[in-house]
């Protein structure tokens, strides 16, 4: 039995790579660095942005790069997925609720706040500056099982990428795969994960946590 639901943050809550992605495609191109693609770069989030940066862009200054994006992203207007937030209200009378993003906490609050998403909601709300093993490693949900003290088997993680399923795979997590990321049907089946858990949005979430939680 599912007692508690974690969210990944970008691209499952929140329309994040199309704001994104240009900004960091921005900022590669003020910087004399190599363009990347829009699909290339959305693929990396998931993952902290000083890991993708240091790959995609090798001669990068990797902390002037962020700092340059960062500002970049904060003057644009994010907005949540239809429904988003009535179903994370709907579902936190029910279940234990938790955030769990490589997203920094510069991005981080002020994005909650922008989609009015109230922290109040969550037991906890963990970014990449309060992990210390960023996705995909598993041991990224450490802190947060030691905060819900429930075993693996009765939490359930909602993502929108490989690297959120491969996290919560290998931490023996349940995991639901939302298809508003940048990852297709086929590139989680390669992962072992069932069909039934494969999501076209969100709001098919409730009939699935009927149906399995």
């Amino acid at each position: 039995m599912i007692k508690a639901i974690i969210f990944d943050v970008d691209n499952t809550l929140i329309k994040f790579s199309e704001i994104a992605a240009p900004c960091f495609q921005k900022t590669a191109l003020e910087l004399k660095l190599k363009k990347r693609s829009l699909e290339e770069i959305s693929k990396c989030f998931g993952t902290p942005a000083k890991k993708f940066v240091k790959r995609l862009w090798p001669s990068a200054n990797v902390e002037q790069f962020r700092k340059l994006t960062y500002q970049k992203i904060l003057a644009q207007k994010v907005k949540p997925f239809p429904g988003a937030l009535t179903l994370v209200k709907q579902i936190s009378k029910k279940y234990r609720l938790g955030l769990l993003s490589c997203k920094p906490n510069i991005l981080m609050y002020p994005h909650l706040k922008q989609i009015k998403l109230s922290q109040d909601l969550f037991e906890f709300i963990h970014s990449y500056d309060d992990i210390k093993y960023p996705k995909p490693d598993p041991r990224v949900f450490d802190k947060a099982l030691d905060k819900l003290k429930l075993p693996p088997s009765e939490i359930l993680y909602v993502g929108d990428s490989i690297h959120d399923a491969k996290a919560a795979m290998a931490a023996k997590l349940k995991f639901v795969a939302i298809l508003t990321g940048h990852y297709s049907k086929e590139d989680f089946q390669k992962l072992g994960l069932k069909n039934t858990n494969i999501l076209k949005s969100l709001k098919d979430l409730p009939r699935w946590l009927e149906e399995n939680g």
